[in-house]
């Protein structure tokens, strides 16, 4: 019999495992054509969602991209709220009015989002900026990608946030994917250490999938914003797939990701999922992605 994991692990592990869940019968949906809005799935970024719900504290606040799903499940602790939301129903986390891609949720800390690259960053500043005028305590988490760093407001962001001492995280989630464009194909390569070093700011590159560490690093590197420090981090991504088939920008997308094949999408370190299932042990990982569906029985219908 496997042994029982500590209250802590099990909570994290079973956080990862439910949103990987959830987008997955979101997947499902998605490939009915259930919804009449683009949803842009984040099957791949678990842990490091995981990581930064777990990490925030109650006067913190988020700025998301619009590939927020994994994030807003976090910080709702439910699938209803969001995929209601995508259904445009009245239910929805914003009463339906608001979509995937600008999604907010402020009781639950989500400040902002956007679908503009980049725009989500000087709203996230004056946020943080915010925070520290009204000597609130909290800080601003702000998450922006491999394609919108490549935006003014990345540069401009690292110096304001540097220069004033705003208590401000960015989270840069790289998945080599911009416009259905990767790196290489659109530009010459960013050392996002080297430009931090230049400002004078703390910087941390995050590999491997591992919740509990990611979550152990986000929680230094908060404590150290809401010190008047700001930081920023880059963390590799998988993003194993965009919507549910082909889309515009991303024609070849295969619809090949199943509930029916279970949890894990990849047996590699670029499924979250399948590197939790290799820390647990498959007995306890089995038995703990079992407790997710259970729970999951229990639960309200979806609208869609």
């Amino acid at each position: 019999m496997a042994r029982e994991l500590p209250d802590n692990t099990r909570q994290l592990a079973f956080e990862v495992l439910r949103l990987r869940y959830w987008q997955l019968l979101l997947n499902e949906d998605l490939k009915k054509k259930r919804f009449a809005i683009p949803i842009h799935l984040a099957i791949g970024h678990e842990a490091i969602a995981v990581a930064a719900h777990t990490a925030m504290e109650p006067l913190d606040q988020l700025v998301l991209t619009h590939r927020n799903v994994a994030y807003h499940m976090a910080r709702a602790g439910a699938l209803e709220p969001i995929a209601d939301e995508y259904a445009l129903a009245p239910t929805g986390a914003s009463g339906g009015r608001l979509g995937s891609m600008n999604l907010v949720n402020p009781a639950r800390g989500v400040m902002y989002a956007s679908s503009i690259l980049g725009n989500n960053l000087p709203v996230a500043c004056g946020l943080a900026l915010g925070q520290q005028v009204q000597q609130r305590g909290g800080c601003v988490i702000v998450l922006t990608g491999d394609g919108a760093m490549e935006e003014g407001p990345f540069y401009e962001s690292l110096v304001f946030a540097q220069s004033h001492h705003v208590p401000l995280l960015i989270m840069v989630e790289n998945n080599n994917c911009s416009m259905a464009s990767t790196i290489e194909q659109r530009r010459c390569p960013i050392a996002i250490n080297r430009l931090c070093e230049a400002v004078g700011m703390p910087f941390l590159p995050l590999e491997g999938n591992e919740v509990m560490a990611y979550t152990a690093a986000l929680r230094r590197m908060c404590a150290t914003a809401r010190q008047g420090q700001p930081a920023c981090l880059e963390v590799a991504v998988t993003t194993f797939n965009q919507h549910a088939g082909p889309t515009p920008g991303w024609p070849t997308d295969p619809k090949r990701i199943s509930l029916d094949n279970g949890l894990i999408v990849e047996p590699s370190v670029n499924d979250p999922v399948f590197v939790l299932q290799q820390q647990l042990g498959v007995p306890r990982f089995d038995a703990l992605a079992e407790d997710v569906i259970a729970q999951r029985r229990l639960e309200p219908t979806v609208v869609g």
